[in-house]
């Protein structure tokens, strides 16, 4: 009988632990994309804007808003082809390379790497925008300013 619960109640642990790993590599993945360091923004700004990044964004209160856009408002999604066919393509967004001309297009894409300030994506559409990095499952979802 003793052998019998115990054969019952292995099932419940297995699922109870497995759900626990899950939601802590979930949180985990959620807080390692929500805080980015303020280097990690800095080198972001400093890639698009060259030596004009002091006189443009530093020194202006643009430095605080694409601080809020990178942490609070630009989302990376996996979702899967036919769910996102209408949105679109990170290619057909143009790069912002007025201020540094060598700027190149990213040819793979890390959502841990990825600058989004080098294309000119509708960040501060009222009602958000939402762009298909071609050839992966990977959405790229900028949330309204109204939003936070």
């Amino acid at each position: 009988m003793r052998k019998n619960y115990l054969m019952l109640l292995l099932p419940v642990v297995a699922i109870l632990s497995l759900s626990f790993v899950t939601e802590k590599i979930s949180v985990q993945n959620k807080e390692s994309q929500q805080f980015i360091t303020n280097s990690k923004i800095d080198s972001y700004i400093d890639e698009v804007y060259g030596q004009y990044a002091e006189e443009l964004v530093y020194n202006t209160n643009k430095y605080r808003l694409i601080k809020d856009l990178i942490r609070n408002r630009i989302e990376y999604k996996q979702q899967s082809e036919m769910q996102g066919k209408n949105f679109k393509k990170l290619s057909d967004v143009p790069l912002i390379n007025k201020y540094n001309p060598n700027l190149k297009r990213d040819l793979s894409f890390n959502p841990n790497e990825f600058n989004p300030l080098k294309y000119q994506m509708d960040f501060f559409n009222r009602y958000g925008a939402v762009y298909r990095v071609d050839n992966t499952n990977y959405l790229i979802v900028i949330k309204s300013p109204s939003s936070n």
